[in-house]
């Protein structure tokens, strides 16, 4: 038996849950200096094999990962059905995803039949909303969607967009060349108390050259806001928590002027869950 495996062993035998992808490329090598041949899992990590590598990365491109090691596993794919269909209000997609009022059935079910699927990206959100089986009382997303022209309800656009964002937010020094609406989001990005609704400019995309299938971006339709979710619209997510890869389906409804509960209304997680 090899050193690794005796120390694997080792450590498994104390500690029988402990999963050595959950050390931190710091720790491994430290381990490595004190020895220990932890060769293969440095190499992980310098991959972006490592297993917590892996899950930060689904928010933003395909990664293939065994769902066992997925907190919340959804595939939005699932949703083809409905995405670009005309809605039927008594089909059981709607009933799981909202109530009809006791008032006004008629009108209401002609909203419905108006609405669409829209997918979102989630690019931040209070921390409780990522954690399973959590109630959150209320707290607030960033989500940014596209809803009309050729990325609409593209899933892996809308993480490219996810990965943008978040760069973009944590840069220090901002590009050259930005407008001042997009240099405002870059600042409402980074306080948690500001709300904001807009559509990205093309001097944040060209800032950050933006591609997507090897082609210049170049679209004033991807639409950025915050929305406020409370118990209620966070029990309707699968497992009571967006999606390990961010994306997060709304039925949409004809007046959108608002990014706003009453306009988007979150799927039934069940649908999409996996």
């Amino acid at each position: 038996m090899g050193f690794k495996d005796m120390f694997s062993k080792l450590l498994k035998s104390v500690t029988p849950e402990y999963d050595l992808e959950e050390l931190s490329y710091e720790k491994l090598k430290e381990m490595e200096g004190q020895g220990f041949d932890v060769k293969e899992l440095l190499e992980k990590y310098e991959k972006g094999e490592n297993k917590n590598q892996l899950l930060a990365r689904i928010r933003f491109e395909d990664v293939n990962i065994d769902l066992s090691k997925i907190p919340n596993a959804t595939d939005v794919s699932l949703l083809k059905p409905y995405i670009d269909s005309k809605l039927d209000p008594d089909s059981d997609f709607i009933k799981k995803s909202m109530s009809a009022p006791l008032m006004g059935k008629d009108s209401w079910k002609q909203k419905v039949k108006e609405g669409e699927v829209i997918i979102a990206t989630v690019i931040q959100c209070a921390p409780q909303l990522w954690g399973t089986h959590e109630d959150v009382g209320y707290g607030m997303l960033v989500c940014a969607l596209v809803e009309k022209n050729e990325y609409k309800n593209n899933p892996l656009f809308l993480k490219s967009i996810s990965e943008l964002l978040n760069n973009f937010r944590d840069e220090d020094n901002l590009p050259a060349g930005l407008s001042q609406r997009m240099t405002k989001l870059h600042s409402d990005l980074d306080n948690p108390n500001s709300t904001f609704d807009i559509n990205l400019d093309q001097s944040l995309l060209d800032a950050y050259n933006f591609q997507f299938e090897n082609k210049r971006v170049m679209s004033t339709d991807i639409r950025v806001a915050t929305i406020g979710f409370s118990d209620s619209q966070n029990d309707k997510l699968p497992r009571k928590a967006i999606g390990s890869d961010g994306l997060l389906p709304f039925i949409a409804f004809d007046n959108r002027n608002e990014f706003h509960v009453n306009n988007y209304k979150v799927v039934n997680g069940e649908l999409y869950s996996i």
